[in-house]
Formats: C-alpha cells, sequence, structure tokens
C-alpha cells in the first residue's frame, strides 16, 4: 500500500515544481544514466542555482524484476575554471526514492554529492554522482550508490 502512495506523491514533486528560471535558458533536460538507476535521467532547473532531478530506472537480474524512482532537490555551487568549452559544477542535495521489485519494496531518503560538466556549444551536460542513501521502509539501512549520465537540455 505504501509503495502506491510514495510514486505518485514523488512523481508530482518532480513534474509539477513551476519553473522560474527566467535567466536559465536550458532549463528541462532529459537524457540516460548508469549506475543506480539504469534508465532515464531528467533535471528541471528552477534557478542558476537550484534544480530537480530525477531517475527512473527498470531491471530483471537473477530472476528478480524491478522498478526505481527517485526525486533529489539540487544546490549548485560553480567551479570557476578558465574552459571555453563548458561550466564545471558540484552540487549537492536531498531526495527520496522508491525500489519496488518482486521480493520486496524499499523507501529511502538520498544525499547526492557530484558534478556536472554544462557544455556551451551544444545543449548537453554530464555528471557523476556519489549517493550515501538510508532505506527506511521497511528496515533501516545505510549505503553508499552512483551514477554516471547526461542529459539533451529542450529549448534555447
Amino acid at each position: 500500500m505504501k509503495t502506491w502512495i510514495v510514486v505518485p506523491v514523488v512523481f508530482l514533486m518532480t513534474f509539477t515544481v513551476q519553473q522560474s528560471a527566467e535567466a536559465q535558458e536550458r532549463t528541462f533536460g532529459l537524457g540516460g544514466s548508469i549506475g543506480d538507476p539504469y534508465g532515464l535521467s531528467a533535471k528541471l532547473w528552477l534557478s542558476e542555482n537550484t534544480a530537480i532531478a530525477a531517475g527512473l530506472g527498470f531491471g530483471i537480474a537473477d530472476e528478480i524484476g524491478f522498478f526505481q524512482l527517485q526525486a533529489d532537490f539540487l544546490l549548485h555551487k560553480p567551479i570557476d575554471l578558465d574552459w571555453d568549452a563548458g561550466t564545471l559544477q558540484f552540487y549537492y542535495g536531498g531526495g527520496l526514492g522508491l525500489y519496488s521489485g518482486s521480493r520486496w519494496d524499499v523507501i529511502y531518503i538520498r544525499i547526492p554529492l557530484g558534478m556536472s560538466m554544462n557544455f556551451l556549444d551544444a545543449p548537453l551536460d554530464i555528471f557523476l554522482e556519489t549517493v550515501p542513501y538510508m532505506e527506511v521502509d521497511p528496515d533501516f539501512y545505510f549505503s553508499f550508490t552512483g551514477a554516471a549520465g547526461f542529459r539533451y537540455y529542450f529549448g534555447k
């Protein structure tokens, strides 16, 4: 029962946030990630330094099928480098995730820490992150995960 309540709440938190990034030309990006999860990666910029990122993954391993959804609020800090190709940013934040498999359902709290490279001449970014997380339902468990990926930004 908890699974079917959390999934719509996390989904709505991710995609119903009003865009307020007048200065941000690239507001919405969609791409892929490898790591945790393997699947789709999306990012919605709210301002020059804040964004909501989401991941959606599916998988089948050792006769175990699973679905994974996560959403994070991120704060970005630019790293001052003299690069003509793009900007490098450190980001951190907090979020929630849901892992639902054929054997168990898990809700977890995430604290992503990562780096992203936003290219100036192409509507792309690449990212690499590590994420300490704590499962809170059905049991408490602490561990680390991570992902690498890219996103294509729509718009200007």
